[in-house]
C-alpha cells in the first residue's frame, strides 16, 4: 500500500511551504483528499486546516505536481527552436514547468485519444492524449466550462474492470468559464498493472460557497467516459536498472535496489534496513541529477510510495530526451527518530504528556472543547471531549527550507488496558500551521472518538522533525 499521501507530501514538500496509502479503496480515498488540499498549496507538507469533515472522497488522489527548477545562474543559454507539438500545442504553457510532460511531447511519446464525455450542465471533459508505461500514465485533458460561473473539478477517478492500486496527482485549477487544459497523473504500486479498459469519471462542482460546502449531490455533475489501453505495448516500454548500492546516513542504512525509467517518470526502489536503530520517516531533498556539465538537470522527486513493508518507491520526473545520459541520486539526509522515542504516552483526562520525544510537543487547552461545524476546513473553533490537540513548536534554522516537516501519528493507538483503537481521520481530524520569524507552531487535531477510555493512551509517532543532515550520492546510470 501507499504511505499516506497527506503525510509524505507534507514531509517532503515543506521546501515549498509545508508526501499514501491505499491498496484498499478506503485508504486510497483518504490519501486522495490530501491530494486536492496539497495541490492548491503547491505541495505543502502539512495539512493546513485540512479537514476530513467536508472532504470530497476520491478514488484517485489528486495533487499539484511541483516541478523543482534550479536557476540558470551563469550557465550559457543556447537558443533552441521549440519542437512542434501539433495538436498538443495548447499544453505548452502547462508543460513548461514539468520536464516529464515537456520532453515526452518533444519525443513524440504522447498517444492521441480524442475521447470526450457528453456535455452536461455546460461541462465537458475531453481526453486529448496519454503517456503510459509499466508504472502509470499521464492524461492530458481539456475541461470545457460553458456555464456562466466558475467551476471546480473535485474528483478525477480512473478505474478498470479489476481494481488496481494506484494514486494520482492532479494539476489543479479549472475554475474559470471557458476552455482550460490540464493533466492528471496515475501512479501504480509495484507489481500492479493497468487494465485494458479504463473508465474515467470526473465530478464538477460550481465554485460557490453553497455548492462547495454542501454534501448534496444536486450540486455535483458527473462526467464519464472510457478508453482502451494497449497493455502489451506498455509492458515493453521503459527500462529497469539494477543498482544494489547502500547509503548510510547517521548510521542508518538505506538500500537502493533498482530503478525503472519510463516515459512517466523514474521510479527508484529503496529499502530501509530493519536493523536500523532509528525509524526513517523520509529522506531529505531526494534529487536525480541527469546529464553532465552545462546540460546537467535536476529531476525532483514529487512522491514517495510506501507499501507497508520496508520498501519505499521514490518517484522522480524524467527527461525523455536523454535516454542514455548519466543519472545519479543525491539526498541531503534523513528525518528519523530512535525507535524507543516513537512512543507518545498521554493521559488525556489529566491533560498531561507522560512520554514524548522532546519538550517541543505540548498539549493545547483547546482539547477541552471542540465543536464541529461545516466550513471550508470542516472544523472550527475549539473541540469537545474525544479530541486530542497537540502542538509542536520549532525555532527557525538555516536549513528550514529543506528540513522543515510536520508531525503525525499512526492510525492506531492503545488505551491503558492495552486495547487497540483507531483515530477517526474521516471527521474532525485536521492540521493547522502558523509561524513568523521567531518560529513555527504546527497543531494536529485528532478525533479519538467519544468513548471514555482507560488512561493513559499510547500513540506511535509516524512523522517528526528530527533532521540528520549528511549528503549522499549513488550512481543510477
Amino acid at each position: 500500500m501507499f504511505e499516506r499521501e497527506e503525510k509524505l507530501a507534507r514531509d517532503y514538500f515543506h521546501a515549498a511551504d509545508r508526501q499514501s496509502s491505499p491498496v484498499s479503496e478506503q485508504k486510497l480515498d483518504a490519501a486522495i483528499h490530501a491530494g486536492i488540499a496539497e495541490g492548491t498549496r503547491r505541495g505543502k507538507n502539512v495539512r493546513r486546516r485540512y479537514a476530513f469533515t467536508t472532504a470530497v472522497i476520491l478514488t484517485v488522489a489528486l495533487l499539484f505536481i511541483i516541478s523543482w527548477l534550479g536557476g540558470l545562474g551563469g550557465q550559457k543559454i543556447i537558443a533552441v527552436q521549440p519542437k512542434n507539438w501539433g495538436e498538443f500545442e495548447a499544453y505548452r504553457s502547462i508543460a513548461e514547468n514539468n520536464i516529464t510532460i515537456k520532453t515526452a511531447l518533444d519525443a513524440g511519446l504522447v498517444i492521441p485519444l480524442h475521447i470526450s464525455t457528453q456535455e452536461k450542465n455546460g461541462y465537458k471533459i475531453i481526453l486529448d492524449g496519454m503517456i503510459a508505461d509499466r508504472r502509470g500514465m499521464l492524461l492530458l485533458y481539456t475541461f470545457e466550462n460553458r456555464s456562466a460561473q466558475k467551476a471546480t473539478v473535485t474528483r478525477f477517478s480512473l478505474k478498470g474492470p479489476s481494481n488496481f492500486s494506484s494514486t494520482s496527482y492532479w494539476s489543479g485549477g479549472d475554475r474559470s468559464p471557458g476552455i482550460t487544459h490540464n493533466y492528471v497523473q496515475l501512479t501504480l504500486e509495484e507489481g500492479q498493472k493497468l487494465s485494458e479498459r479504463i473508465t474515467a469519471e470526473v465530478i464538477v462542482i460550481p465554485d460557490t460557497p453553497e455548492a462547495q460546502l454542501s454534501s448534496s449531490n444536486k450540486f455535483r455533475t458527473s462526467l464519464t467516459t472510457g478508453f482502451t489501453v494497449d497493455t502489451a505495448e506498455i509492458e515493453k516500454s521503459g527500462r529497469e536498472i539494477d543498482i544494489g548500492e547502500t547509503m548510510t546516513v547517521g548510521g542508518q542504512r538505506i538500500h537502493i535496489e533498482k530503478a525503472y525509467i519510463g516515459p512517466t517518470g523514474i521510479y527508484l526502489n529503496a529499502v530501509y534496513d530493519d536493523q536500523n536503530a532509528k525509524r526513517i520517516f523520509s529522506v531529505i531533498k531526494p534529487t536525480i541529477m541527469s546529464g553532465k556539465g552545462e546540460k546537467e538537470t535536476a529531476l525532483a522527486s514529487y512522491m514517495t510510495l510506501d507499501v507497508n513493508t520496508p520498501l519505499q518507491t521514490m518517484v522522480f520526473h524524467n527527461n525523455n530526451m536523454d535516454a542514455k545520459g548519466p543519472l545519479k541520486l543525491t539526498i541531503k539526509g534523513i528525518q528519523a527518530l530512535d525507535k524507543p522515542d516513537l512512543k507518545l504516552v498521554i493521559d488525556t483526562e489529566a491533560q498531561k504528556i507522560i512520554k514524548a520525544p522532546d519538550d517541543r510537543l505540548t498539549l493545547s487547552d483547546r482539547s477541552t472543547d471542540i465543536r464541529f461545524t461545516e466550513s471550508s476546513s470542516g472544523v472550527e473553533g475549539k473541540g469537545k471531549p474525544g479530541q486530542l490537540v497537540l502542538q509542536l513548536s520549532t525555532k527557525p534554522t538555516p536549513n528550514d527550507e529543506m528540513t522543515r516537516v510536520s508531525f503525525d501519528l499512526d492510525d492506531s493507538f492503545t488505551d491503558g488496558e492495552g486495547v487497540k483503537h483507531s483515530i477517526n481521520r474521516n471527521e474532525g481530524t485536521y492540521w493547522e500551521s502558523s509561524g513568523n520569524s521567531e518560529g513555527w507552531t504546527d497543531t494536529g487535531i485528532y478525533n479519538l472518538g467519544s468513548a471514555k477510555l482507560p488512561q493513559p493512551l499510547t500513540f506511535t509517532i509516524s512523522s517528526y522533525p528530527n533532521p540528520i543532515l549528511e549528503e549522499k550520492t549513488v550512481r543510477i546510470r
